[in-house]
Parts: structure tokens; sequence; C-alpha cells
């Protein structure tokens, strides 16, 4: 395909059309932030940011990989399904909605310009999700690109506005992490399945803390928290399972922590726990039931990640494979080449290890988050670390969702380009746990100085 193929005059006309429509739209929005200027500056500015990264993405992707990897595939079958809304929109409904499997396909006409991609679910999901977009964008990819990351930028808008009423002193560090990381803002912004995952579990995160912290039990609340659980699951059902853990266990200190007693607390912290770990179980264990397959248990995990680290270690992805150890698919394999993979997913690629722009900007990053996790350890020391983390039952929550995902991805990843992308869910986390306890301890010290 003409790199040109989507810039050609009406095209670059129709770019700026959107572009000028969408950023109207925005300024009118931000007047509902006019009594707080930083918040509405906050809205304009990550709104740009993302359509920005969005266009970066598409651009790099056209000119510099020339259409290379999935991405391009992914557009071109959301096309198809999404030509399928006008010349039979009965079957286009059937499939956006997942209601073809083997056993009813036959009844879908011969003639469409689609056919379920059964063989590989997770991308089949992505072209039904994708499908919408391709009508509005008129199947111009770069249209496409925008009409997705304002749909996408309003969840995470949701996301921010959630955590700052929960943390309104930390409005920036939140602003820092959720909306402005740049290797976030670039992978979570292309066609590809990461958008979707990051911002679905943002809304899983919002909806379950309504449903489960504030009891607020309402059909939208238990709808919004279904369909996100419905995308995670298509998508990257491990994403969900680290949520649900990482969910309850924030959950169980916080009941935890409404104890004011320091002795009843610790009396009571076993019970609370356990407690939480069935109910935790038992959710995990239906869920496992309902996604089947390679995710349905342990042992099922195991044999997966084993097999795509032996994949990604190929020849074929040109020399951005990197090594912790083989895999077998046992606990005893996993748990010894753990600490290899919790590292690689929070850290790696290493800045020496970048091999083109795209992955030196992740290196970048790593670097930042490796200096600011070694400054913050160096200069509150280790006790304070501790008992920052175990008096937030957020940063609990932040910490063992980002080892979890991290755990996950570097046992199954063995290939730089995938592992910048898999990160992406758990950046945002990461970022504030050391950042809030950083703000914490610098809060501190200020205080100290006054006295």
């Amino acid at each position: 395909m003409s790199k040109n193929y989507f810039l050609d005059f009406k095209g670059i006309c129709l770019i700026f059309l959107y572009l000028v429509f969408f950023h109207i739209i925005i300024l009118a929005y931000s007047q509902k932030y006019s009594k707080d200027p930083y918040i509405k500056k906050i809205f304009v500015w990550a709104y740009i940011f993302k359509i920005g990264a969005g266009i970066a993405f598409a651009l790099i992707y056209n000119f510099y990989y020339n259409w290379g990897g999935d991405t391009f595939y992914y557009y071109l079958n959301s096309c198809r399904l999404g030509d399928v809304l006008f010349s039979n929109p009965k079957a286009y409904f059937m499939m956006f909605f997942d209601m073809v499997d083997k056993t009813n396909v036959s009844e879908l006409p011969q003639t469409i310009e689609y056919f379920p991609y059964f063989r590989d679910p997770p991308v089949y999901a992505v072209h039904r999700f994708l499908s919408p977009f391709s009508v509005i964008g008129l199947k111009n990819y770069y249209l496409m690109n925008i009409c997705l990351n304002v749909f996408l930028y309003i969840l995470n808008w949701k996301f921010f506005i959630f955590l700052n009423k929960l943390f309104p002193e930390k409005t920036k560090l939140i602003a820092i992490s959720v909306l402005f990381i740049p290797s976030v803002g670039f992978w979570g912004s292309g066609l590809l399945k990461d958008p979707f995952t990051l911002s679905f579990t943002f809304i899983f995160i919002i909806y379950f803390y309504r449903i489960f912290f504030e009891k607020r039990i309402k059909i939208k609340n238990i709808l919004f928290l279904i369909i996100a659980s419905y995308v995670i699951i298509k998508l990257k059902p491990y994403i969900l399972y680290s949520a649900l853990v990482s969910c309850f266990v924030w959950l169980a200190f916080s009941y935890l922590y409404k104890i004011k007693n320091q002795f009843i607390r610790v009396f009571v912290f076993p019970f609370v726990i356990t407690i939480m770990a069935f109910v935790g179980i038992y959710v995990l264990s239906n869920v496992g039931s309902i996604v089947g397959g390679a995710y349905e248990d342990v042992d099922s995990m195991l044999a997966k990640a084993a097999s795509t680290q032996y994949d990604l270690k190929q020849d074929y992805y040109h020399g951005s494979t990197f090594d912790i150890g083989n895999l077998e698919p046992t606990v005893e394999s996993a748990v010894s080449i753990a600490p290899k993979a919790i590292i690689a997913g929070l850290y790696r690629p290493f800045i020496w290890e970048a091999r083109s722009v795209v992955m030196l900007l992740s290196g970048l990053e790593n670097l930042v988050l490796l200096v600011l996790t070694f400054y913050v350890i160096l200069k509150g020391g280790i006790r304070f670390f501790f008992k920052q983390l175990f008096s937030s039952p957020f940063l609990i929550f932040c910490l063992l969702f980002s080892i979890i995902m991290a755990l996950g991805i570097g046992l199954s990843t063995s290939n730089f380009g995938a592992l910048v992308r898999f990160k992406i869910p758990m950046l945002p986390f990461f970022a504030m746990l050391w950042l809030f306890i950083l703000d914490n301890y610098n809060t501190r010290k200020k205080l100290k100085n006054l006295v």
C-alpha cells in the first residue's frame, strides 16, 4: 500500500475537519471546569496529548514501518466488518455483539464482506470493537484513530476525575501518571488491543470501587463493570485477573483500616484477609471457567506463557528479544525466574537495550522509573517506604497490581516490542506508587522545616 494512501488532499482535509470539530467540542465541554482553571487546563492539554500521540502512532506506522505489524490488519478487517453494517445490518450486529459461533455461522449470508475470525478470538474482538470507528472514520486510518482516541480519552478522563476525588491533593501527580506518560500515550492510542485494555481497566476499577467500596449497587454501575470485564476478557484476560486480585486486596485493607484500635486491627487482620482471599478465589475460579481455554486455570496459563515466551524468542523478531531463562509450564519453573520476570516487566527495556527510536522512548521512561525508585528508597529509607505503603490501601493496590502484571508479562514475553505494549496498563499505577510516596516525603520534610 502507498504511504500516502490516507493522506491525499481529500484525506488531509477530512483529518483537519475532524480535528477542528472534536477540538471545538472539547473546548465547549471544558467550560464545565471553568471554576477550576487548573483542571480545565489539564483537560484540554491531556486531550491534545492523546490525539497527538494517536496521530504520531499513525505517522510512525505509516512512514517508518510502512504499515507493518498488526495495526494495519486490524484496520483492514475492522473496515470489512464495518462494511457489513450497510450490506447486511443483521449479520453485522450478530457479529458485533458476539452472537455468532461455529454452530450458527452457516446462517450468515455467503456474500458478506467479513466472517468471524474464530481461530484467534482476541483478534476477532479487536475487529469487532474497532468496526464502529471504521464507519465513523470513513475507513481512513487517521480518521479512525482520531475517533477512537476521542472515545478512549473520555474513559481515561473519567478515571482521572475518579482518582482526583479520592486524592484531591495529588492532582498533578495523577495527571502525569494517568494522562501524560509518553509510552502509555503512544501505545495506548493506536489501532491495537492495548488502548482498549488500558481504558477499560480504568473503567473496571472505577465501577468495582463504586459497587464494593461505596455500596452503590445500581444497574448502571453493574452494567459498566460487566462491559469493562467483557472487553478485557475478550482481549487479555490476565489483566482482569490481576485487577481482580489487587482490587480485593485493596478492599480488604480498606475495611481493615476502618478499625481505629491498633490491637483490634491486628487481631482482625487474619480474618479479613482470609475472607477476602476466599471471595477472590471464588470469583477468579468462576471467571476462569467463563473464559476457558488457555486462561481457565494456573496450569493452562503457564502452558500458554511458556509457548508465548518461546515464540517471541525466535529469529524473525529481528534481535529485539531478551532472555530471562527458559520457562517450563510448571509452578516451580515460574517461581525460579520470577524475580527476573518482575524486573523485566517493571524496568526493561533498559536504555542501552533500545534498538529503535520508539524503544528508546520506553528506555528513557524506565530509566526515570528506576531512578525514582532508588531516589525514594534512599531518601526516605526502607522503613519510610513500607510505612507509607501500609498507610494507604490504594498504594498497596498499586504495588500489587504492578507486580502481578510485571510477573505475568515478564514470564510470557521475551520480546521488547511486545513488552513495552503489554505493560502500559500497569505503568500509571506503578508511577503513582512512587510519585505519591515521594510527595508524602517532601510534604513531611517541609513540615519539619517549618517546625
